[in-house]
Formats: structure tokens, C-alpha cells, sequence
């Protein structure tokens, strides 16, 4: 028990020993290197106390701004073609997704006794032209009433427009494409009955092609009808458009108004419902460029710039981005000219006052 005893003790005394040596070898060394190691953001400059900070100068710029919405590409118009009479599809030859011209047949109903009542209907109409042609020269020559010459205009008036309604009648059998564009759905097939109102398909016109988007109140005031943008579609790159309409009744769930751009589509290549965004310029603004990286957030979680006044002390200013083209930012509330921190925006507090070195041109973001 002594023996072991003695053991720990032993050993505590040497580690004790190796602590102290260790620590009187080092100190001196230690102290030198700290007083004498270069300091970039938080170094002290000689003799005034001051931490180094690198700064570049900016200068705000006329810029455009430009107001970004999501969308989705929408028919320029889509009509379901229906039925105005009553009988059994007994074609139907357009087929689905097909462009078709203005007149296309889509569905044809059974004629049944149509075409035979059209046929009564202008031997009914001949009959009293003949009448009346007999009536009027007899009228003429003084050996007929004029009365009776008015009563066969009549009896022609009438045939005329029974003969007319009949094949009126005969042609609702023929149910055609109203304008150019693509019969997208047929809705009724060969065999199917069709009450008057009866749907027979689908067709949509693609050209000019619509992109619909929604925005916020305090930006439709800004918007005019006929104002170039640019619309970008997922699979068909960006183009040139139009502003072709804007809303004068907000939604009432959301608060916001509906727009919508137009664009040429000849060949129909761009399809309804595809993601959209529109860019278009709504104004302009004095705004200085910057690296998105020397964006911070102060206390309040505030986005801005730390810069420094006529002082030499950091000042923390909250800016807007009025622009972003994905590395650069342009933004609004500093001064004309602004000597803004290259490094040390998430270090450096505001109010503090520091010694401003010139960041060379390469170093400056």
C-alpha cells in the first residue's frame, strides 16, 4: 500500500515538472510571434489602434427596373363546338390534336328527312314565284286586282323563307370548325346522339399564344397595355412579347390582378400550359452595383451594406435589390459615392471606427 503510494506520487510530481518547463520554453517565443503577426480584418495599425479594413469605392448608377412574374401559357381562345339540331353522329373524321381551318368538318348528323323537306321546300318556293309572276302581269294589264298580285307576294315571301329554313335545318347537320386552330378533344363518336347543345369536340387556336400571370396591387398601377417585355418559356428560350392586357378588378381571395402577354406562335410549336416568366421594365432608379457576397444582415435582420462615413466609422445602411443577375446586384439607399468594405461585413459592427485601406482594383468585389 505505502509502496503504491509513493508510485502516484511519483508520477504527479513529473508531470507537474514536464507542465512547467514546457510552459517556461514557450512563453517568450509565444508572446514575440503575437505582437509581431500581420492582422488583415482585425489588426491593429501602427501606433493608432485602429483595426485595418480593405474598402473600394461605388458609385450608384441609372438603372432599370424590372418587375419578374411567373406565368403560364394559356390558348389566345378554345370554343367547345356543339350541336344545333338534333340527330346521330354519322361521321366523324377529324382526328384529335389535328390543326384545322376554319370550316373543317368535325361531326356529321343523319340528313334523315331534311334534305327531302328542302326539296319540298323549293318546289313550294317555285311554284309561287310562278303564281306570283302570273299575278303581277295580270295586275299590269288591268285584268287581275292588284290584291290578288299582293297575296301571291305574299304566298312567295313565305315559301321563300320555309325554304330557307329548311335548309338552314339541312346545313346545322354539318358541324364545322368555327376559326383556324386545333381540334384538340373530340367529345362525341360515330353512333352518339346529339340533342341540340350536344358537345362534338374541342378547338383551340394557339397563335397569337397568351401567357397569363398574376400581380400584386402596388405594381398594376404601374402597368400600361402595349409595353414591350420579355417572356421566357420552359423548352422555347426567351422572347420578345407584348403587355396585352391588364385587370381593372382585383381577385378578391388574393388581391392581385390578372395580366397577360401575347407573343406570335404561326406554327402552334408552343403549347398551352407550359411555365412561364415575364420580365418588363416598370421604371428606374438610382442603384449601385455590388457582389451579392457584401449583402449582411444587422441586429433587426435588416438587408444591407456596412460602409464607411467621412469618419472612418462603419455604417450600416439597408438597401433594396432593384435588379439581380445572379452574381451582381444593383441596389438603392446608399449615397451617390460609397466606400463600402471589401471583407469584414459580417465581422465589423456598426459604429465602430476603423483605418481604411485601399482595396486594389482586382481585389475589390
Amino acid at each position: 500500500m505505502k509502496q503504491s503510494v509513493l508510485i502516484s506520487a511519483g508520477i504527479l510530481v513529473a508531470i507537474l515538472l514536464y507542465f512547467g518547463v514546457s510552459m517556461a520554453f514557450r512563453a517568450p517565443g509565444g508572446t514575440a510571434d503575437l505582437a509581431s503577426a500581420p492582422i488583415s480584418v482585425a489588426g491593429n495599425e501602427a501606433g493608432s489602434g485602429l483595426i485595418d479594413i480593405l474598402v473600394f469605392e461605388a458609385a450608384a448608377e441609372t438603372h432599370p427596373i424590372y418587375l419578374e412574374l411567373k406565368g403560364t401559357t394559356v390558348p389566345n381562345r378554345t370554343v367547345t363546338v356543339r350541336s344545333a339540331t338534333t340527330g346521330t353522329v354519322s361521321a366523324a373524321p377529324a382526328a384529335e390534336g389535328a390543326r384545322v381551318a376554319a370550316g373543317t368538318l368535325l361531326c356529321r348528323l343523319d340528313v334523315e328527312a331534311r334534305a327531302a323537306r328542302v326539296a319540298e321546300a323549293e318546289a313550294l318556293a317555285a311554284s309561287a314565284r310562278i303564281d306570283y309572276s302570273a299575278a303581277s302581269e295580270l295586275a299590269v294589264k288591268g285584268w287581275a286586282s292588284p290584291n290578288r298580285a299582293a297575296s301571291a307576294k305574299a304566298s312567295l315571301d313565305a315559301a321563300e323563307a320555309a325554304l330557307d329554313s329548311a335548309r338552314i335545318e339541312l346545313a346545322r347537320t354539318r358541324i364545322v370548325a368555327p376559326f383556324d386552330g386545333i381540334f384538340e378533344t373530340r367529345l362525341a363518336e360515330t353512333g352518339d346522339f346529339l340533342a341540340p347543345g350536344g358537345a362534338c369536340g374541342t378547338v383551340t387556336d394557339l397563335d397569337p399564344i397568351r401567357v397569363a400571370a398574376q400581380v400584386s396591387e402596388s405594381r398594376a398601377g404601374a402597368l400600361v397595355p402595349g409595353a414591350a417585355l420579355e417572356v421566357t418559356i420552359t423548352g422555347h428560350g426567351t422572347q420578345a412579347g407584348t403587355l396585352g392586357y391588364v385587370a381593372r378588378m382585383a381577385e378578391p381571395t388574393t388581391r392581385t390582378f390578372g395580366i397577360e402577354a401575347t407573343l406570335p406562335n404561326p406554327d402552334g410549336a408552343i403549347s398551352a400550359g407550359l411555365t412561364s416568366s415575364l420580365r418588363l421594365q416598370v421604371g428606374e432608379a438610382q442603384a449601385t452595383p455590388l457582389s451579392a457576397a457584401l449583402l449582411a444582415l444587422d441586429d433587426a435582420g435588416r438587408l444591407g451594406v456596412r460602409h464607411l462615413d467621412e469618419t472612418g466609422t462603419v455604417r450600416f445602411a439597408p438597401v433594396g435589390i432593384v435588379d439581380d443577375d445572379g452574381g451582381e446586384v444593383w441596389v438603392t439607399g446608399l449615397p451617390e459615392r460609397t466606400r463600402v468594405l471589401s471583407a469584414g461585413q459580417d465581422f465589423v459592427k456598426a459604429g465602430t471606427r476603423v483605418n481604411p485601406v485601399p482595396a486594389s482594383p482586382d481585389a475589390a468585389p
